[in-house]
């Protein structure tokens, strides 16, 4: 039985990266009851254990298998969904969800954003938004109030492509234009701690870093004791023509998924106000 002494939450892909943190976060606010739903106990007993101690229930299911889903939103306020993947889990997977939550008259709902402004994208623009895109618009058809939380990239992503897939700093177009950040750790702070007021909805936007690419090298190379140089790959009608073949040849690969997003970033769509951030002056977060 979920308490009704504190507000119920429901953490859904809790032992992934960031749902392990948002409900590790979410477990430090005691006004709320934290419960999770997850494929594999065993993938993360310390998790499980903290849930059943704290007084919150561990429910196993599959998003992807909606039988498995039944009444696991009984009692619940909020759903908060840290999933990833492709349609059938992003979209279809917490559409299966959400239906649930409809049936059970849960109030308000976190779908699985995190990310870029997914209320500026549009459809077939970023293969990884898409899902997120159609979910949006079908959570607007139910009586769940959505919350939608809005980061810039996450500062580990970001720093994967420039060290990883493709070593260096690159921009496109204009290298004053400002990238909007933030890491795992801090999207999870935020996020628990808008759940504490019950009717907080709408669309929430925060980001910890705002720096343009020539000030993203500088505290790097002081950092690492480096002498990167950022560099320029062309204009953003090449940026828009190398994320076309790349997504014509392989529309899923990270190449894509890296071009997809440089293309809101650098057309200051990843650039946003943080007036919500300013209401969680307690949250200490992480800069560069």
């Amino acid at each position: 039985m979920v308490s009704t002494q504190k507000l119920p939450i429901l953490v859904v892909g809790a032992t992934g990266q960031l749902g392990s943190l948002i409900t590790k976060h979410a477990l430090t606010h005691p006004n709320l009851n934290v419960n999770i739903l997850i494929r594999n106990p065993d993938k993360n007993k310390e998790l499980v254990d903290q849930i059943k101690q704290s007084g919150g229930n561990v429910l196993i299911g599959d998003v992807t298998k909606p039988e498995t889903l039944k009444d696991s939103t009984k009692g619940i306020h909020t759903v908060i969904s840290a999933l990833i993947g492709d349609d059938s889990t992003v979209f279809e997977g917490q559409k299966h969800l959400a239906e649930d939550a409809v049936k059970n008259g849960v109030k308000r709902f976190v779908p699985s954003d995190f990310s870029l402004s997914v209320d500026k994208a549009k459809e077939g623009e970023h293969p990884f938004l898409d899902s997120r895109i159609k979910f949006r618009k079908y959570l607007e058809t139910t009586p769940v109030k959505g919350l939608h939380v809005t980061l810039g990239v996450f500062t580990q992503t970001f720093f994967f492509f420039m060290t990883r897939l493709f070593p260096g700093l690159h921009y496109y177009h204009n290298p004053d234009q400002k990238i909007d950040f933030t890491t795992y750790e801090d999207t999870a702070k935020f996020v628990a701690a808008a759940l504490v007021d019950e009717n907080r909805t709408g669309d929430h936007y925060f980001s910890v870093n705002a720096l343009t690419i020539n000030q993203i090298a500088e505290i790097y190379n002081q950092i690492r004791g480096t002498n990167v140089t950022p560099k320029c790959n062309g204009s953003f009608e090449a940026l828009k023509g190398a994320f076309g073949f790349s997504k014509k040849n392989d529309p899923i690969s990270l190449q894509t998924n890296m071009l997809a997003i440089f293309q809101i970033i650098y057309d200051d769509r990843c650039s946003f106000d943080k007036t919500h951030q300013r209401e969680f002056p307690d949250v200490q977060t992480t800069s560069l």
